[in-house]
């Protein structure tokens, strides 16, 4: 492992002085150990340096994320956690972010999912790169994109500008009043994704599992929580994600059958002297890491013979339309035709409302994307 790049979790003030029964999350953390020939499920890293434009008092998020995280219940012991600790603060913050971006790509060569815990959401820049994968899918949930249109603003606001230009982009919660029509209307086309208000995330919760089911990185802004249930925003705003609703998109995040990495952006501590927060900040990524201990891996391979197919046809596409749906988690898939493959059409996931829509004759606007972006 990269030592030289870590503050070890075990040389942190809190994790020192913690001290929980055997049913805590913290116990169980606090006994593993990072063993090459038995690699976690899912590593934890911190993230302290707060020097870029607008994140100031993010530095003691990941301790106080913890220090609620710590508390709550232990899964299975099957399913292995490592905590790594906190990444070392470089001399300058370019340097903090070149150990970002190694260590997350030491992980992902491991194939070992992240948590990450605390710092600005510029951050995700450096962890999806490390994820070193092309159009690598990344999820964001927060409530603006407005200042996408404001070319010379600077902040965490803008960090979608510097992604890969191969990178398929998805935002969800996004509060109107806070996104210029303008560039909600060219997000999709400009980020090869799809943008999800927080009413139409609210109307159906349930159509976000896809989305979440393909993803890469879950980046998750605080901000995008309502301020009354998650004090400790550096940006006050009265409306906003429910804590269940955030628990449960980072649930539908956690059982992907990709192995999803999710950041814990944009928590302040100093601005949450009750800690009400960083618990709720805790309870979201225990959702993420519940899904994770009891994900199936449900992916349609070659024949599929495990799934049910459901064959449509659509007016408007010369071949019909295949949906696979698994048994046992009851997820739907849907082929969409690719000139990259030769034996097996591509199966992205979908919902049993887009198989609905496509009984109904319409085509579903999943396959839409999934078919602009490959053609």
């Amino acid at each position: 492992m990269l030592k030289e790049l870590l503050v070890p979790a075990k040389q942190l003030p809190f994790v020192k002085k913690f001290s929980g029964d055997d049913d805590c999350l913290g116990t169980f953390l606090k006994k593993s150990v990072w063993n090459e020939s038995a690699l976690p499920d899912v590593a934890i890293l911190g993230i302290t340096d707060d020097r870029l434009p607008n994140s100031a008092s993010y530095s003691d998020a990941p301790d106080a994320i913890r220090e609620q995280l710590y508390q709550l219940t232990r899964f299975d012991t099957s399913f292995t956690l490592v905590d790594l600790g906190n990444v070392k603060t470089g001399t300058e913050i370019s340097d903090t972010v070149a150990a970002i971006r190694v260590i997350a790509e030491e992980l992902c060569s491991l194939n070992i999912p992240l948590l990450i815990l605390g710092g600005d959401q510029s951050f995700t820049i450096p962890l999806l790169a490390g994820i070193q994968k092309n159009e690598a899918v990344l999820t964001v949930i927060d409530d603006r994109i407005d200042n996408l249109a404001k070319p010379n603003h600077e902040g965490e606001d803008i960090f979608l500008r510097n992604l890969s230009v191969e990178s398929i982009v998805n935002v969800m919660a996004v509060q109107s009043f806070f996104a210029s029509p303008e560039s909600k209307e060219s997000f999709p086309e400009e980020f090869n994704g799809s943008l999800f208000t927080l009413g139409e995330l609210r109307n159906g919760l349930r159509e976000m599992e896809p989305y979440l089911r393909e993803t890469d990185l879950v980046s998750f802004d605080f901000g995008a929580l309502k301020l009354s249930e998650a004090p400790g925003q550096t940006r006050n705003s009265p409306n906003g994600l429910t804590g269940e609703e955030a628990c449960q998109l980072a649930w539908y995040a956690g059982i992907s059958t990709n192995p999803v990495w999710f950041g814990m952006f944009g928590y302040a501590p100093a601005k949450d002297p009750g800690k009400n927060g960083a618990m709720m900040a805790a309870q979201i990524v225990w959702y993420f890491l519940n899904g994770k201990s009891k994900k199936i891996d449900d992916v349609p391979l070659d024949e599929a013979v495990d799934f049910m197919h459901f064959v449509v046809q659509v007016e408007g596409i010369p071949d019909p339309v295949t949906f696979l749906r698994h048994p046992v988690s009851k997820r739907w898939w849907m082929e969409v035709p690719s000139p990259d493959c030769d034996l097996f059409p591509r199966r992205i996931p979908c919902s049993r409302k887009d198989y609905n829509k496509a009984c109904k004759n319409e085509i579903p606007d999943r396959w839409w994307s999934s078919f602009n972006r490959t053609y």
